[in-house]
């Protein structure tokens, strides 16, 4: 194989040979960003936790790498089908002679979660979107955060905002908050489907409010409020 090996990878007679340290990196971007659903909150965990892009040394010793991925770095990343033990040579794809990082269930998930963000935002923003947690999500200081948005070019981005930052009555301790709708929903619905999928934790939750197990079906069915969420938890 020609040109340089992404990271995961070296290069060994011609051959890619998985490279593990690097590869655990790439797997770990795979799997959170199926957890996550966005690339922006991706970079973001990534960044906090200093995992940075391959260092690389040219045969004239430049150095480049050892950087926070960017996201477009990140796209490329989570696109490459060499991954899937896959060559692309002028558009078209063939099995190569290399060992796959990642499996094909992750595969699958991943590229059906970036085909579905690059059809929204190619939707424009046309189509009005509700606001998933209107009315249930606080900032660090119990202030209710109310839906808002703003158009640039003709784009509509929508956000969360801390109320007093509406009412303009902000004291020095409070800043208030303002975050991405977008994202924020993707993660309270990633952590939500998480939860969901754990019988333990929803039994945990549950036990305590309703003690008796013949009820917890029919009372978690219909007396289970909205969660007050506080986004300085969250993000």
């Amino acid at each position: 194989m020609g040109g340089v090996p992404p990271l995961g990878y070296r290069a060994r007679n011609c051959k890619l040979i998985i490279v593990e340290g690097e590869a655990e990196i790439v797997r770990f971007i795979f799997r959170r960003y199926a957890e996550l659903g966005s690339v922006r909150l991706l970079k973001d965990e990534l960044e906090a936790r200093s995992i940075q892009s391959k260092l690389r040394t040219s045969a004239s010793g430049r150095i480049s790498g050892g950087k926070p991925f960017a996201r477009g770095a990140l796209y490329l990343i989570l696109r490459n089908r060499i991954y899937q033990s896959e060559i692309v040579h002028n558009e078209e794809s063939y099995l190569g002679e290399h060992e796959p990082i990642i499996d094909q269930p992750l595969w699958d998930a991943v590229q059906a979660q970036v085909a579905s963000n690059a059809a929204q935002r190619n939707d424009g923003g046309k189509t009005r979107q509700p606001s998933l947690l209107a009315g249930m999500l606080f900032d660090g200081d119990g202030n209710r955060m109310t839906p808002s948005h703003a158009v640039k070019k003709g784009t509509r981005y929508r956000y969360y905002v801390s109320r007093s930052l509406i009412t303009k009555d902000r004291t020095e301790d409070s800043a208030g908050l303002r975050v991405p709708a977008a994202e924020i929903e993707q993660l309270v619905t990633s952590r939500v489907r998480q939860w969901l999928l754990d019988r333990g934790s929803i039994y945990k939750a549950t036990s305590a409010r309703f003690p008796d197990p013949s009820t917890q079906r029919l009372c978690f069915s219909t007396e289970v409020r909205p969660p007050r969420i506080f986004a300085s938890v969250l993000i």
